[in-house]
């Protein structure tokens, strides 16, 4: 999961506007710029790559929790699973190596 953020810099949305690309610059990684405004919410500046990144980890999180509330489907899983890891212990079942898989013809 991800680690936690930092806000990188506060400024008011005046001082947003009128320095925008130095202050963007702040906004990298898990760094953020909050931005405040007296007549509207605060807003943050984030860096796509991090957000893009935190929205793939929340979609699987759901995901994960969708089937663990459904009883029927996590038992399955698990027994699916745990014939799976006795194969490959019994050996009928063969696994194969990064090296194998992702070898160039």
């Amino acid at each position: 999961m991800t680690t936690a953020v930092r806000i990188k810099k506060k400024v008011r949305a005046t001082q947003f506007r009128a320095a925008y690309r130095r202050l963007a610059a702040h906004a990298q990684g898990r760094n953020l710029v909050l931005i405040e405004n007296r007549r509207q919410k605060s807003k943050y500046l984030v860096d796509k790559e991090f957000l893009d990144g935190v929205l793939d980890e929340l979609r699987g999180a759901r995901a994960t929790l969708e089937i663990l509330s459904d009883p029927e489907l996590t038992e399955r899983l698990l027994a699916l699973g745990a014939s799976v890891d006795r194969a490959v212990r019994a050996r009928r079942l063969r696994t194969y190596s990064m090296a194998e898989v992702f070898a160039r013809p």
